[in-house]
């Protein structure tokens, strides 16, 4: 299995963080304490399997927001039952979002051996040029939100023998900060930046928002604020069967606010670095 990880900072532009042995080794382990589970039914044999995936470690008012391709997931052409998804402690105990806002997550399937490199696979819109082309995942609403299938339907995935799956974890550690729903707002002055992660000026009109909270950013603390670093994974598990013809495949939309009928507004410079500058390379 080969993992490849991207923060998307511009000076992270040219710091492709790949995982070589180590990143095999940490994969190796998570699939270790993985266990298929199956039940029996009258569709035939409906499989579940956990992951614990990424690992990763934030101080308080730290920003965490990266890009994992290769993740580990079910192999082999199957249909999705559910998928569930929240961020936990070494411990295994669930994250206070008061203590760790989770902005958003979210998971998405692509090809990686085609003639332009790359093809992203995802849902099936409305957004063009993939803006919002997840599969599942949003924000911290998610925890808990059902997203169970009744049959004969599932989310049909595997269909290529490229196939592989790729997640953006972004979370904020809100913890001895001096206003905690302004870190999780992403303010721009709380987060003393000027300047996005792609080196361009950030405009003295935009107040707040995904260009100031990006990954490696320290939101402001209150004053001899000290407390400890925390290590967190992504707990997520898929309920899945294999795929037969009985199956009947469903179709995916992500319906947008400022979708206008041929584009959404929604920074494309953002899709476009982060699948056409790394997937390419992973």
């Amino acid at each position: 299995m080969h993992i490849c990880v991207h923060t998307g900072s511009s000076a992270a532009q040219e710091m492709n963080v790949w995982f070589l042995s180590a990143a095999i080794l940490s994969a190796a382990i998570v699939l270790a304490q993985s266990e298929i589970i199956t039940e029996n039914n009258e569709e035939g044999t409906l499989k579940s399997i956990t992951f614990r995936y990424p690992t990763f470690t934030l101080g308080p008012g730290q920003v965490q927001n990266k890009f994992y391709y290769g993740i580990p997931f079910p192999e082999g052409h199957i249909a999705i039952r559910e998928f569930n998804a929240e961020v936990i402690y070494e411990d295994g105990n669930p994250v206070p979002l008061s203590d760790v806002y989770l902005h958003h997550w979210v998971i998405m399937n692509y090809r990686k051996n085609v003639t332009n490199g790359f093809s992203l696979l995802g849902n099936d819109g409305v957004c063009p040029d993939k803006v919002l082309s997840q599969l599942y995942g949003l924000g911290s609403e998610t925890r808990h939100t059902n997203t169970s299938l009744p049959s004969p339907y599932g989310v049909e995935v595997g269909v290529y023998d490229d196939e592989a799956w790729l997640l953006n974890l972004h979370a904020i550690d809100t913890r001895g900060t001096v206003d905690p729903l302004g870190c999780l707002e992403c303010r721009c002055d709380l987060y003393n930046v000027t300047i996005d992660e792609y080196g361009r000026e950030i405009s003295e009109d935009y107040l707040g928002g995904l260009l100031c909270c990006y990954d490696g950013r320290q939101c402001l603390l209150k004053d001899g604020y000290v407390d400890e670093n925390r290590t967190m994974y992504l707990q997520y598990t898929v309920h899945y069967l294999d795929w037969d013809d009985t199956i009947v495949p469903i179709k995916t939309y992500i319906m947008d606010v400022t979708y206008e009928g041929t584009s959404c507004m929604v920074s494309t410079s953002y899709t476009s670095f982060l699948f056409k500058e790394h997937i390419l390379q992973c």
